[in-house]
């Protein structure tokens, strides 16, 4: 039976003006997993996203494992990369399309990340709904596509007794567990909300059967729990 390992990306940098990298916490998030998975990872095949936040988890991963061969050689693969959440916040809040727009709203909040957060949900549920399709350059079904197709294309590409590790955001995760567990769109983007930063999910599969072994752990992370973070 073979092993995936979808390994959500460290904390990034929330309200930086490039948000696609790892924050100083996300690096030890990522340093700290490759530390507990040097305990029984023997060798493994390498997968990751196209952002930076993707690629500097694996690279801070293999940092705290530490071992040369532990894993081959990493392959890129767009499938696993994370929605455009800015086209997807934008479109919903056409008076707020630009960054710097955005960031005076947030500011005079009082709490930038709740009200963010309540703003991405709405923007979120216009872009699932389908209603709207034709305003965006990557729909919901078109983004639940490709993160499928990427994930069977790993499974062909698995050689036999290798775990597969994926570094990749919530949004593939997710999308991946509603494809395994037949979830409900609104349950997908709940369980989205959850994901830990370096948190794990790891799937097991034979043949054309993928059932789930465990969603969203951070136990490497409860006994610094001062790294625990989701956003």
């Amino acid at each position: 039976m073979g092993e995936i390992y979808l390994i959500r990306h460290g904390q990034a940098s929330f309200g930086a003006e490039d948000y696609d990298q790892l924050s100083p916490k996300g690096q030890t998030q990522c340093e700290i997993l490759g530390k507990h998975f040097k305990s029984f990872l023997k060798a493994g095949s390498a997968f990751a996203g196209e952002h930076k936040r993707h690629l500097q988890s694996h690279s801070a991963f293999n940092k705290g494992i530490s071992e040369a061969g532990v894993l081959s050689s990493l392959s890129i693969s767009s499938g696993f990369n994370e929605f455009d959440h800015e086209e997807v916040l934008f479109k919903a809040f056409p008076s707020l399309s630009n960054k710097s727009a955005l960031a005076n709203v947030l500011a005079a909040s009082g709490n930038p990340k709740k009200t963010f957060h309540k703003m991405f949900q709405e923007s979120v549920a216009r872009w699932i709904s389908g209603e709207f399709d034709n305003e965006y350059k990557e729909t919901w079904v078109n983004f639940q596509e490709r993160c499928i197709r990427d994930l069977k294309g790993v499974i062909e590409q698995h050689k036999k007794d290798e775990p597969i590790l994926v570094f990749t955001s919530g949004g593939p995760i997710s999308v991946i567990l509603q494809f395994v567990m037949g979830l409900s769109d609104a349950a997908t983007f709940a369980l989205n909300d959850n994901l830990a930063n370096s948190g794990v999910t790891r799937l097991l599969f034979s043949g054309d059967r993928i059932s789930p072994s465990y969603i969203n752990s951070f136990s490497h992370l409860e006994h610094q729990k001062q790294y625990i973070s989701y956003r």
